[in-house]
């Protein structure tokens, strides 16, 4: 598992509780995700702290340290995290399709063989990757994606 998808997750959590306009069942159901993640995360590796990245969702720095510990730790291989993390993506996607974009990537059918992105960077409103229909046999590689857009969300 890239351990970006984690970062993602925990961005994306976050940056979708401050979104305008959620519903109470919606803010519940990230809630409830992001809590299932963040108590696999913990049990499995508590030297890893997420707050950092909670307090600034859109800061890459912040995701960088986070990234690197992850990496450090070893996470590539755990499939109970992955789980974890690809639910919180997929509840924030179905709650608030637009949440993603303002963190980066967005994936619609994914059928993949191997698929691989990177450090994907996103602010604004902008959108950093987005694959809509892909299907993947071999080697799939998006690596590191900047982009750049006016601050105009209500985060």
């Amino acid at each position: 598992m890239d351990p970006n998808v984690i970062v993602a997750a925990v961005a994306a959590a976050v940056s979708t509780g401050a979104l305008a306009g959620l519903t109470e069942s919606a803010k519940l159901a990230v809630a409830d995700a992001y809590t299932t993640f963040k108590s696999v995360l913990a049990r499995k590796y508590p030297g890893i702290d997420v707050a950092m990245v909670e307090a600034k969702p859109d800061s890459t720095a912040r995701q960088d340290v986070l990234e690197a510990e992850l990496i450090e730790a070893g996470v590539s291989e755990d499939v109970e995290l992955q789980r974890a993390a690809e639910h919180v993506l997929h509840v924030v996607h179905r709650y608030a399709p637009e949440a993603p974009e303002l963190v980066g990537v967005k994936l619609a059918r994914v059928s993949a063989g191997e698929l691989e992105i990177s450090r994907i960077r996103s602010t604004g409103g902008a959108i950093g990757v987005d694959a809509r229909d892909v299907q993947v046999v071999g080697r799939f590689t998006i690596t590191d994606v900047e982009v750049k857009g006016p601050a105009n969300h209500p985060l």
